[in-house]
């Protein structure tokens, strides 16, 4: 498998900064750095929500169709193992159709993996038999194995100790053909690139519905309602419950019927956050009997899998599975049966080591949370804007080194608030900001001071003014209405009144909606000074251009006359020369 590129990767330049990853990924598998949040293998299980969840399509993951490509290229033979959720991503084949098709893009031969999946809940069957009572739980989901695994390794002992049915069917085909048959796996199913990267022995290639979609368009592959062009044996293993696979509750109905309800409960969920509500119930059961659950990552099962192509919706999808099922005749399809499997070959998921996660006491998180000005618990809103939980969360994501203090929005909030009050108050002249309705949104000291002593008071107690009135301060009021209702970037005026002589800048900063005042006394020296110094420079701008203009004027027209001149001197020329002639 090509393990140098990550199964699932970010990327950097389209990473747009939205955290909406951090807040779907269930173990938050996130980092945010140099304005990139990249994914955390080590903590990542390969759900894909992250990818089905980017706004941008940042988060990618790894295609192997070249892989997949390459293998038939060379002349081996490749069988392709098909996930049995195939009929809701590609309904408008029929079962021959579909196997026709897989034929000629190249495929040696194909199976669905829904045989496996009835050989390995038949073992997991034989194994629960022997176990003693207590929780238990399905093997089949590589995600949901990775979780438990990683977050939850308490319940490790507890997984059925069998293949998923992805390796337990590359492994059988091995079996039935040999170890030099290459195996290309084709499901809706991220995680099974993962998982194949590590046991590389049984499946050589791992593909998407979505990059099947991609090779089929790329052949531009046409097939007829009916073939002749099948061989016998080219379909592998016809499958029966199995089939039921993809969604939640297929497994159970493959171990229901050879097992009676007295000796084992069982129930499914699919979902992390549901799985995760789950098992943390079951640490406070106290059975005293089996109870066999079968958990799914994806909610609804695989049919909503981040590699499907058709994004129908859950209902729709199930009904096509379970009609598939219900209507599983031959279809002309001829199958080649398979015998003498035996039991499925065990595992213990050795290779997934629990995540390593950090524990902070409380003064580390509350000063974190002081140096974000949070230093009450309402100050702890808790928005989830950065994408984690809480402002709890937050702190020990940024503790761990997984999250950067700007990520808090009302933090940067409460910054660029201050930088604009600092630099509001500092500056020398009124300035004003009002909503579409007049009232002030905020202001300096300076502008209140123009208003009037009253509003010098009423600044002291409401610092900004903010809901205060505009049009009860200040009577010059209509060019900021003028601004509000046109829509103008801005406009400049001159005002004399009572004595007064100001000038006003109104200038938009959301159009229809907020704009700004800047009021300038004309009588106050600085200013005088300013403006004066503003209008000489005008003055010489305009009569440097007048000059530019003048000159350009004169210049073309020295040109004209000497090109005239010369034309009549020239004109002279020729005839005096005709004369001596």
């Amino acid at each position: 498998m090509n393990m140098s590129t990550p199964v699932i990767y970010t990327e950097k330049n389209n990473c747009q900064d939205c955290y909406r990853c951090i807040k779907q990924c269930p173990v938050k598998a996130i980092k945010v750095e140099e304005n990139s949040a990249s994914i955390v293998h080590s903590l990542c299980i390969y759900c894909g929500r992250c990818i089905q969840s980017c706004p941008v399509k940042a988060k990618k993951y790894r295609e192997d169709l070249d892989k997949a490509q390459l293998l038939i290229d060379s002349g081996e033979k490749v069988v392709a193992c098909l996930a049995p959720s195939w009929i809701s991503d590609f309904p408008e084949y029929s079962p021959l159709q579909w196997f026709t098709l897989i034929k000629k893009l190249g495929f040696y031969a194909v199976s669905e993996t829904a045989i496996a999946a009835e050989w390995i809940t038949e073992t997991s069957r034989k194994w629960l038999e022997k176990q003693p009572a207590g929780v238990y739980l399905s093997s089949c989901c590589p995600v949901v194995v990775n979780y438990i695994c990683k977050y939850v390794p308490e319940f490790k002992n507890n997984l059925a100790p069998v293949f998923s049915p992805m390796l337990a069917h590359g492994y059988l085909m091995k079996q039935t053909y040999g170890n030099d048959i290459k195996t290309v796996f084709i499901g809706p199913c991220v995680a099974k690139k993962e998982e194949a990267d590590a046991y590389d022995n049984t499946i050589d290639a791992v593909i998407t519905f979505q990059e099947l979609r991609k090779w089929i368009e790329e052949e531009k592959i046409s097939i007829n309602k009916t073939s002749d062009d099948l061989p016998d044996e080219f379909v592998i293993g016809k499958p029966k419950t199995g089939k039921l696979f993809p969604i939640d509750g297929g497994m159970l109905a493959n171990i229901k019927k050879d097992v009676s309800a007295t000796d084992v409960e069982n129930m499914t969920f699919s979902g992390i956050n549901n799985i995760r509500e789950v098992l943390n119930e079951v640490q406070s059961w106290n059975v005293d009997h089996k109870i066999f659950l079968e958990l799914l990552a994806c909610e609804g099962g695989c049919i909503k899998g981040p590699g499907t192509y058709d994004k129908e919706g859950l209902a729709s999808k199930r009904l096509k599975i379970i009609s598939h099922f219900l209507n599983s005749g031959d279809g002309g399809v001829k199958y080649k049966e398979l015998t003498g499997t035996g039991d499925a070959p065990e595992t213990h998921f050795t290779r997934i080591l629990p995540a390593i996660t950090c524990v902070f006491n409380d003064e580390d998180i509350r000063n974190v949370l002081f140096s974000m000005g949070k230093y009450t618990e309402k100050e702890e809103l808790n928005c989830s804007g950065c994408g984690y939980d809480n402002c709890r969360e937050f702190a020990k994501a940024m503790l761990e080194g997984k999250a950067e203090r700007a990520m808090c929005i009302s933090y940067m909030r409460k910054v660029a608030q201050h930088k604009a009050s600092v630099l509001l108050q500092k500056m020398p002249s009124g300035v004003v900001m009002v909503d579409e309705n007049l009232h002030i949104i905020d202001c300096n000291k300076k502008f209140a001071e123009m208003m009037g002593k009253e509003a010098q008071l009423i600044f002291e107690t409401n610092p900004g003014l903010s809901g205060a009135d505009l049009k009860k301060l200040l009577s010059f009021h209509k060019y900021f209405s003028s601004v509000i209702e046109t829509g103008e970037e801005m406009i400049e005026r001159d005002i004399r009144e009572d004595g007064n002589f100001f000038h006003l800048s109104v200038i938009s900063i959301q159009k229809y909606k907020i704009i700004c005042g800047i009021i300038e006394n004309m009588r106050e020296p600085e200013v005088q000074k300013r403006l004066m110094i503003s209008r000489i420079r005008d003055v010489i701008t305009q009569n440097m251009e007048s000059v530019q203009r003048i000159a350009y004027l004169l210049g073309e027209n020295a040109s004209y006359t000497e090109s005239m001149l010369h034309s009549i001197l020239d004109s002279n020329n020729e005839e005096e020369e005709t004369i001596t002639k």
